[in-house]
């Protein structure tokens, strides 16, 4: 994600709480359109929190072994050497 995308995807979400909240008719003065604000605000910041934090632990996988699934069969002991060899 980029910060573009980031903030476009959180002004979106916004317009569409707020439109859903005046629709519902939970938006009916300011002090509650304040709290729908900081509410969405403090979920939208853990939630892009959360998912860079994974984006990074993927790419780490990724540069280490190019595989991610690769390296963790090799890590705890399972690699090639518990393959059985054929006989010709």
């Amino acid at each position: 994600m980029t910060k573009v995308s980031v903030v476009l995807y959180y002004w979106i979400l916004v317009a569409a709480a707020l439109l859903f909240a005046r629709t519902a008719g939970l938006a009916d003065n300011n002090t509650a359109i304040i709290k729908i604000l900081i509410v969405l605000t403090i979920l939208y910041v853990g939630v892009v929190m959360i998912s860079l934090s994974l984006g990074k632990n993927r790419a780490k996988e990724y540069g280490n072994g190019g595989n991610p699934a690769k390296s963790k069969r090799t890590g705890n002991g399972q690699g090639t050497a518990s393959h059985k060899k054929r006989k010709k």
